[in-house]
């Protein structure tokens, strides 16, 4: 692994955001694995950050006024403009601009989502990561146990990432696409399996600038989808956590993964597995644009309970001991 930074440079900011707005529900989402690469406590959730080839602590802080304080910590001190592109970046994957006043009002008495939507008052879609970051944790994803990503992850960021510490705490902080230099061999060794092929190709079309994820940003739903399946091994399963996750999309459902599907089909139908067709269509059928949103504020909500309480048939979906 790289050597340990500590990155003692540091500066304080205030972020606006639209309302409703809950900084729990926002920051925290149960249903993400643990990697290490994030921290969350009450009022209090810490990320790292590459932004071009620095490295970035982001330390958000929730206060009593509902203000939400920003440190950004870095290893030498910004300049002005990179702590403007910064902050930018964070309001776009935080989505603290996006008014959901819309969705909350609109079905806050609906039967299915009245008291999800109690739960979860003020929630925004969040993208962590950045587009390269969330292909390459996808991949660690594909067809195995949450245990056994959780392994990939670990190796891989011990051999490829960075140690940051900032705020007396440690996160690791992934590499970026233009340093990652790895055989497939190296990677089998880690115990990726297949997805060696995928890790490289992935990597190597960011640094040829096939992909722009700017660029992707500003596309229709329709043209968003066809270039996220032009990426190797990106299928269908990957671009439904994408256009939501990554791009806010929330009017986009053409797919829901079976991890997914089976989790809904239990708890909002008590059925064991619901037909996808069938329950993509009533997703748009009863919330329209917001039919994406929806989705994921539900499936948010049981792993947020299993969490709290945990649900016999979520362990036996999850594979959990």
């Amino acid at each position: 692994m790289n050597k340990e930074l500590h990155l003692k440079c540091s500066k304080d900011f205030i972020l606006s955001y639209k309302e409703p707005f809950s900084f729990e529900k926002t920051f925290y989402d149960p249903s993400r694995y643990e990697t290490n690469l994030e921290k969350y406590i009450p009022n209090k959730y810490y990320l790292y950050m590459r932004f071009n080839s620095l490295f970035i602590g982001l330390k958000f802080q929730f206060n009593e006024d509902r203000k939400l304080q920003l440190s950004i910590y870095s290893l030498q001190k910004l300049e002005d403009k990179h702590i403007t592109e910064i902050i930018e970046e964070i309001r776009v994957r935080f989505s603290l601009e996006l008014d959901h006043s819309e969705f909350y009002n609109f079905y806050s008495t609906d039967q299915y989502l009245k008291h999800i939507i109690q739960r979860n008052w003020g929630k925004h879609l969040v993208s962590i990561y950045s587009l390269y970051e969330n292909l390459i944790i996808s991949v660690f994803l594909q067809n195995t146990t949450i245990q056994r990503t959780k392994d990939m992850t670990y190796n891989m960021l011990s051999s490829f990432g960075t140690m940051l510490k900032f705020s007396d705490i440690k996160l690791f902080a992934m590499w970026t696409p233009y340093e990652f230099k790895a055989s497939s061999e190296e990677l089998r060794d880690l115990k990726v399996g297949y997805r060696d092929k995928n890790i490289l190709r992935i990597t190597q079309d960011f640094v040829d600038k096939k992909i722009s994820e700017k660029h992707l940003r500003t596309l229709t739903n329709d043209l968003l989808e066809k270039e996220l399946l032009k990426i190797f091994g990106v299928g269908k399963q990957t671009v439904f956590y994408s256009m939501l996750g990554q791009f806010h999309r929330t009017n986009y459902l053409k797919h829901i993964p079976l991890w997914e599907r089976k989790i809904l089909s239990k708890y909002l139908f008590d059925s064991e597995l619901c037909d996808e067709k069938e329950m993509v269509d009533w997703f748009h059928e009863r919330y329209g644009n917001w039919c994406g949103f929806a989705l994921t504020m539900v499936v948010n909500d049981i792993f947020y309970q299993h969490k709290l309480s945990p649900f016999l048939w979520m362990k036996k979906i999850l594979r959990e001991k």
